[in-house]
Parts: structure tokens; sequence; C-alpha cells
């Protein structure tokens, strides 16, 4: 299979390629290979080299910059999947696309299902949960997949907080949350590249974890001798609104692959232990 994967400078983007890249031939595209904001190049490279599938990775990730540069934001998250999505519509083009779990809001502290309601509360979940609308309504060949905290390969927060030379970690927020490991994240995309069953899924680990109890397992996995210092500072929490709680229920696409879901204290545990 021809596969084109955008934001392939990315760290998922850059997983996906080195990974899928054994069984199928990958067109990974950065941003300065492909700006997806640019309608016209957009086309023009689709056209070219007419993918039996399309990866959407491409996103701004910082929330920060997307809360005091909506704009940008709105150009690359939004629209520029829009640009993405019509070529796919146009040329016939199952497209899997990256999203996020923010979409949800913070409305629940219970699991979120893929039928609850999105009430986004930043501009970066807004962005997001935008261009999941526009796919879903131009598209008739597509997954949406949600998922959230990403960690594994070469450049996450996982890796850095390893990496780091602290003399202690402050957490200024400390919500509820679920992750992901980037190597069952990759094992689910290519089990529903070979499927027709399109939609929008919810795909993280399993279990719920608080943000301190993630960073105190990586301290004690990685047998870092740093303190976890838990504050509250009201200006930092007023810079961006952020969901208190973003786990979510994977049941569909357990049901829908017939998979299992590995737990998330294990897969932190494998990646850890791998590093060292």
């Amino acid at each position: 299979m021809n596969i084109l994967i955008t934001g392939a400078k990315g760290n998922v983007g850059a997983y996906l390629c080195s990974v899928l890249s054994k069984s199928h031939t990958i067109y990974g595209l950065d941003k300065t290979q492909l700006n997806i904001m640019d309608k016209i190049a957009t086309e023009k490279t689709l056209n070219e080299l007419k993918p039996d599938f399309v990866i959407h990775t491409a996103c701004i990730t910082n929330k920060y910059i997307c809360e005091y540069n909506e704009p940008l934001a709105y150009g690359v998250n939004t629209l520029g999947t829009l640009n993405i999505a019509n070529c796919c519509n146009f040329l016939n083009i199952p497209i899997l696309y990256l999203s996020s779990t923010d979409v949800y809001g913070d409305i629940k502290s219970s699991p979120y299902s893929e039928i609850d309601e999105c009430i986004p509360i930043n501009a970066y979940s807004k962005s997001k949960l935008g261009a999941e609308e526009l796919i879903q309504t131009i598209c008739t060949k597509y997954f949406i997949l949600r998922s959230s905290n990403v960690f594994g390969g070469n450049d996450c927060f996982v890796r850095k907080l390893l990496k780091g030379k602290h003399t202690a970690i402050y957490l200024f927020s400390n919500p509820t949350l679920s992750i992901t490991y980037i190597e069952d994240l990759t094992a689910v995309i290519q089990m529903l590249l070979a499927t027709d069953k399109y939609g929008v899924y919810n795909y993280t680990n399993e279990g719920c974890l608080s943000k301190s109890q993630l960073i105190n397992s990586i301290i004690e996995l990685g047998n870092l001798n740093v303190p976890l210092i838990v504050n509250s500072d009201k200006l930092l929490s007023n810079i961006i609104k952020e969901p208190k709680y973003t786990c979510v229920n994977s049941s569909l696409i357990k049901d829908s692959l017939n998979i299992e879901i590995p737990p998330w204290n294990d897969r932190l545990k494998d990646y850890i232990n791998k590093k060292n």
C-alpha cells in the first residue's frame, strides 16, 4: 500500500513512517515539503502521489501557541485538514486523522465514549474538533482516532523527563487523564488500515491516572532522584483552560478490532525499561 503521512517529522509521524515503511511504501512529508494550508499545493501533491491512504498527523499540538495565536491554530489544524480532506474525498482516498481526547471538553468525571457531546474549552481542542467535523462532513472514508498523551518514540514527554537535569519537578495542575503508548497506537492504526470500519474511535491505554501519579511513576521507574512538588498557581491556571478529566472508554475500538488494550502502567514500565 502507498501511504502518505503528514507531519512526518513530528514524534508520532516519524514513528509511523519508520514502522509502516517495513511493509508499505511511505511518503512522509513535513511542513517544508507539504504546506497543508496551501490548497493548490496540497491538491498538486496528492494528485501527483495518488496514495492509497492518508494518515494525517500534521498539527500544532502546543496548547499555549494555539491559545495565543488562534489564526495559526485554526489555519494549520482546521483549514489544513480541510484541504487534505477535500483532496481525499475527490480522489476517493481513505483518511485517518489523529485527533485528541481534549475535544470532549470538561463536562464529565467518568470516561467519555464516542457518542458523548464534545464541548472543547481551548483553542487547541476547538481547532481539532473543527477538523473532525470537516472530515465527517466532506469524506465518506475516514477514521478519526481520539488519543492523548502519546509516549514513546524519540521526542516524548517521558523521554524528556528522563533525560532532563532536574533539581525538582513542579506541577501546577493535576488533571485525571489517560496515556497512550506509541507502539500500541501504531499497531491499532495498522489494523484500521486493513479494514473499512470507518468512523470515530477513542484509543488510549487502559486505565486512568492523575498527572502527579504519572510523573511519580516516571520518577520511580526511571530511578530519578528528584522531588515532585505539586503546587497551585492561579496565574498559570488562568493562562489556558484545560480539562480536569480526559479519560475515555475505548470499548468501541476493542470490539471492532477484537483486541485487548494493555494497561498504561505495564506499557510505561516497558518503555522506560527499554530506555534504561
